[in-house]
C-alpha cells in the first residue's frame, strides 16, 4: 500500500491540481499540470527563477542563494530543487502573456514576421511543387490495364517525370477518385523527387500553398506561401514551448534524456505548431487541404526534438548527430494536424552545433556566391558563425549561451511587450534613459538593451574594464550592501512589477562571458585560415537581437570586431528567409544542399586557440586594446 501512496498537490491561483508519488519533483509537478514556471536553467537550480510559496503541506528543498532565511520562514522554495513531501497547496506566480518580437525574414523593414510586397518581385519564383490538371485514358476491354499504370503514364505525359512515386494512402482512393469525375484529376507533384503529393477528382481552379517555418530555440515564426506566386498569405510567430524545460539546448538535450523527456518536448513543440496553423489557414480563408508543403530550418536540436529522435550523443564527445538533414515526410508522420496531405522537408544541416537554420541563413545572405570575404552571425542562444565566400567556408557555433535572450541575467527577459530593448546613461547624473517595447512600463531588459547598458556603463565609467563597479564616482543610482552592488536602471515605482530593474556584478560577469564566446569564436575562425579582422569585407548579421543591436555598443564591449560600420549588414530572420527561398526554388533547394556540404565545420569545444581568444575576451572590451582601436579613442575623448 505504501508504494501506491499518492500526495494531492493543488496550485493556485490556476485552481489546478495532481497527484504524484512521495519525493517527486514540484517543478515537474508544475510542469505536468500544463503551468508555465519560468525556468532558464532546465531546472538545476541555477537561476534562481522558479521560485514559488509553499501556503499548506511540507516540500523539503535543498539549500540555496537564491531563497533567504526569512523567505524560507514564510514557504519560498525553488521548485526544481523541492520534493514533495505531503499534500500541497502551491502558490504559483502567474506568468504574463506578451506578445512576442519576433523578427521576421530580410525582406521587411517592419519589426514583425512579414515579407514586403517590393522585395518579392526579386525574389526567384521556380516552383517544384506543381498542380497539374490530366485527363487519365479510361480502362477498356481491349486497354484494361491498371488505374495506377494509367495514372503514371498521364503524369509522365504531361509533366514529364517518369516513374512517379504513389504512396499507398492516395493508392487506396484511386479507383473513386479517377471515377468520380469522369476520369478528370487535378495531380499535385513534388517535382524534384517525382513523388504524387496529393490527388483531387476533377479540374481545381484553385491555387496551392506551402508553409516556409523556422523552427529556433526561443521563438517559432512560420509564412504561408503562394507556391504560385510566391505572395506571402499570412504569417504567424511565438515562443518555442520548449522554453520552460530549459532555455539552452544543452539544458533541452539533458531534460530529452529523462523518463517521458523526448515525447514532451516534442509533443509541446507540435501542439504549438499545430495551433499556429489552423489561425494561419483560417485567417487567410484558405482550404486547408491545398496547403501541400512545409519547409522546416532548424539547429541540430530542435530538429531532433521535431522529429522525436534523440539528440543525446550531440553534447557528448565526439559530439555526433544522428541525421544532418532528415528524411522527407509526411505531416501525418511529424504529428502535424489539419495538414492531411502535406509533405515535410528540411534544410540541411552541417554538423552537431551548425544546423539548416545556417544553412538557410547563408542561403539568404548570397555571400556562398560573392567573391568578398564575409562574416555572417547568426546572434542566438548558440551564436553561430560561418566565414568566407564563393571559394571556400567554414563555420562553428561559440554557444554564446541564453544571456544575449534574456537568460542567466536577474531582470532579463525576452524581447517582448515591456521589455527594456535600448538604454543611454546622462553622464552627469548616471541616470538611464531607456526604451521599451510596446511603450509599457518596463518588466525587464532584453539582449538589445543589455547591450547597451554595458556599452553605455563602461564608456560612461560606471564599470571598469573587469565589469565591476566604480563605487568612489557619486552614482546615487549603485545600490551596495556589503558586496553585493547593483545598478538601478529604473526604480520601482516606475517598473511594471513594482521592483527595481537592476544590474549586477553577477549579471555583467554573464555577459562579459557571452560575449566573449562571440569574439573569440570570430577569432578563432580567421586565425584558422590565417586572415584577421579587418580583412573581413561584410558582417551579416542574422537573428533577431541584431535587428534592435547598437553595433557600436556591441563592437564597445569586444563582442563585433572594430571595423568600419558600414560593412555591417542587419538580413533579420534569415532561417525562415531561407525556407521561404528553398519552399519557392528548386534551385535555391538543391544550393541548400551544396552549401552544407561545402562549410568546413570547426569543434571549438576542443580548439585551444579559441579557449586563448575566451579566456583573453573577459575584459572590457578585450585583453589587448590594440584591437579595439576606435573603442579606445570613444574612452579618451
Amino acid at each position: 500500500m505504501r508504494k501506491n501512496k499518492k500526495y494531492q498537490v493543488s496550485f493556485l491561483p490556476s485552481g489546478k491540481s495532481i497527484k504524484v508519488s512521495p519525493g517527486y519533483n514540484l517543478r515537474q509537478a508544475i510542469l505536468d499540470c500544463g503551468l508555465t514556471i519560468d525556468s532558464s536553467c532546465g531546472g538545476v537550480g541555477t537561476c534562481g527563477r522558479c521560485r514559488v510559496k509553499v501556503l499548506k503541506g511540507s516540500a523539503e528543498s535543498k539549500k540555496t542563494k537564491f531563497i533567504s532565511p526569512e523567505e524560507e520562514a514564510e514557504g519560498y522554495v525553488l521548485s526544481c530543487l523541492a520534493e514533495i513531501k505531503s499534500d500541497l497547496e502551491v502558490e504559483v506566480p502567474e506568468q504574463k502573456e506578451s506578445r512576442a518580437k519576433i523578427i521576421g525574414g530580410k525582406f521587411r523593414p517592419e519589426e514583425y514576421a512579414g515579407v514586403s510586397s517590393s522585395e518579392l518581385s526579386e525574389v526567384e519564383v521556380e516552383p517544384w511543387i506543381i498542380k497539374e490538371n490530366l485527363t487519365v485514358e479510361k480502362p477498356s476491354l481491349s486497354y484494361g490495364t491498371s488505374d495506377l499504370y494509367r495514372l503514371k503514364k498521364s503524369i509522365a505525359g504531361k509533366t514529364g517525370i517518369k516513374g512517379p512515386e504513389i504512396p499507398i494512402t492516395i493508392i487506396r482512393k484511386l479507383p473513386d477518385d479517377l471515377r468520380d469525375r469522369d476520369w478528370d484529376i487535378t495531380v499535385i507533384m513534388d517535382r524534384e523527387n517525382g513523388v504524387l503529393i496529393d490527388l483531387h477528382s476533377g479540374h481545381l481552379d484553385r491555387n496551392i500553398y506551402g508553409i516556409a517555418l523556422d523552427i529556433g530555440t526561443t521563438s517559432l515564426v512560420m509564412y504561408l506561401v503562394d507556391l504560385l506566386t510566391g505572395e506571402v498569405m499570412g504569417t504567424q510567430s511565438g515562443y518555442n514551448p520548449q522554453i520552460k524545460y530549459g532555455e539552452d539546448i544543452i539544458n533541452r538535450i539533458v531534460y530529452s534524456n529523462k523518463r517521458g523527456g523526448l515525447a514532451r518536448l516534442k509533443g509541446v513543440m507540435v501542439d504549438t505548431l499545430n495551433k499556429m496553423i489552423v489561425k494561419l489557414v483560417s485567417g487567410s480563408s484558405i482550404n486547408a487541404r491545398d496547403v501541400v508543403s512545409v519547409m522546416i530550418a532548424g539547429n541540430p536540436t530542435m530538429m531532433h526534438l521535431f522529429y522525436g529522435v534523440p539528440p543525446r550523443y550531440i553534447r557528448q564527445e565526439p559530439y555526433v548527430t544522428v541525421a544532418n538533414r532528415f528524411s522527407d515526410s509526411t505531416t501525418r508522420e511529424v504529428g502535424i494536424k489539419h495538414l492531411s496531405n502535406a509533405h515535410v522537408y528540411c534544410l540541411p544541416g552541417i554538423a552537431s552545433y551548425l544546423g539548416g537554420d545556417i544553412t538557410s541563413g547563408v542561403l539568404a545572405s548570397g555571400m556562398y556566391r560573392e567573391k568578398e570575404l564575409a562574416l555572417f552571425i547568426d546572434l542566438g542562444t548558440n551564436g553561430e558563425l560561418v566565414v568566407g565566400n564563393s571559394e571556400w567556408m567554414m563555420g562553428c557555433s561559440c554557444s554564446a549561451g541564453p544571456a544575449f535572450e534574456g537568460g542567466g541575467v536577474k531582470c532579463g527577459i525576452r524581447a517582448a511587450d515591456g521589455a527594456i530593448e535600448k538604454v543611454s546613461i546622462d553622464q552627469g547624473s548616471y541616470k538611464c534613459n531607456i526604451d521599451v517595447i510596446g511603450q509599457d512600463r518596463p518588466r525587464g531588459i532584453c539582449g538589445s538593451g543589455l547591450i547597451d547598458v554595458i556599452g553605455e556603463m563602461y564608456l560612461k565609467g560606471v564599470i571598469d574594464r573587469k565589469g565591476k563597479f566604480n563605487q568612489d564616482i557619486g552614482n546615487k543610482h549603485l545600490e551596495c550592501v556589503e558586496k553585493d552592488c547593483r545598478y538601478i536602471l529604473v526604480p520601482a515605482g516606475e517598473s511594471a512589477t513594482g521592483e527595481n530593474i537592476y544590474i549586477s556584478e553577477v549579471d555583467i560577469d554573464n555577459l562579459i562571458r557571452a560575449k566573449a564566446a562571440v569574439y573569440a569564436g570570430i577569432r578563432t575562425l580567421l586565425e584558422e585560415v590565417d586572415l584577421h579582422t579587418h580583412d573581413l569585407e561584410k558582417v551579416y548579421i542574422a537573428g533577431g537581437l541584431g535587428k534592435h543591436l547598437n553595433i557600436r555598443n556591441a563592437v564597445i564591449i569586444g563582442m563585433l570586431p572594430d571595423i568600419d560600420l558600414k560593412k555591417y549588414h542587419f538580413l533579420g530572420n534569415t532561417s525562415v528567409t531561407g525556407a521561404y527561398l528553398s519552399l519557392m526554388s528548386g534551385n535555391k533547394y538543391n544550393e541548400s544542399v551544396k552549401i552544407s556540404e561545402h562549410i568546413t565545420y570547426i569543434e571549438l569545444s576542443v580548439n585551444m586557440k579559441f579557449m586563448d581568444r575566451y579566456v583573453a575576451g573577459l575584459f572590457l572590451p578585450y585583453t589587448d586594446m590594440k584591437d579595439f582601436p576606435t573603442v579606445e579613442e570613444y574612452l579618451y575623448r
